[in-house]
């Protein structure tokens, strides 16, 4: 076995036990070897999935998410609308930190890569900083979407590219929730450079009829 191979073994094996240990959330939450398992449940048939991912040229680990949402997919066929969805059939919502721009919310490095720890002392930090940002981002984050939280509308503001249909998911919840959306998040919403919407008349027509 190669000191690589070696070090990731070790690594990953503490890295389970210490989500594991840590991460309290709910039953339907599981640590595995190298994924976090968000479960579907009786009164829920959404679920999600938070994985590590060894990159070898990178000599490091990066985070990936993705949400499937039956709920949601049922309205997007409902609406059938013109244009692609930015993720693969029947993936609500998907990401990994090599998209992350800007600034780097679960790594610094270049390929938003969190580096394979060469001792204990680097294992223990880095099991501790990689729990941090799972707990306080991208579990949250993929809860949001799961349970269908009104927060998710600033989620998608804030990163529409990871969500198959921003502008529709949008549409959903503030439905859902009959939560009206406020003069700032209308600016972004329509603003070019967030990439929000996936047809500018299309869309509007719908916020007209769903709003």
């Amino acid at each position: 076995m190669s000191v690589t191979a070696e070090l990731r073994k070790l690594f990953e094996f503490e890295l389970y036990n210490y989500l594991k240990e840590n991460i309290i959330y709910s039953p339907n939450i599981k640590c595995l070897k190298t994924e976090i398992s968000i479960k579907k449940t009786k009164i829920n048939q959404a679920s999600g999935r938070i994985g590590f991912r060894f990159l070898n040229n990178a000599q490091g680990y990066c985070l990936s998410t993705s949400v499937d949402s039956p709920e949601l997919i049922v309205f997007f066929n409902k609406i059938n609308p013109p244009y692609r969805s930015n993720n693969p059939e029947g993936v609500v919502y998907a990401m990994n930190t090599s998209m992350e721009i800007g600034f780097k919310s679960f790594a610094p490095n270049l390929g938003g890569t969190v580096d394979l720890p060469r001792n204990e002392e680097e294992r223990k930090k880095t099991c501790e900083w990689i729990f941090t940002k799972v707990r306080d981002i991208y579990l949250p984050r993929a809860i949001n979407l799961i349970e269908l939280k009104p927060e998710t509308i600033k989620d998608i503001i804030l990163f529409p590219n990871y969500y198959a249909y921003p502008f529709l998911t949008i549409l959903y919840l503030s439905k859902k929730h009959n939560r009206f959306l406020t003069d700032k998040e209308m600016e972004l919403i329509f603003s070019k450079r967030k990439r929000i919407l996936g047809n500018k008349l299309f869309d509007k027509k719908l916020l007209e009829i769903y709003l």
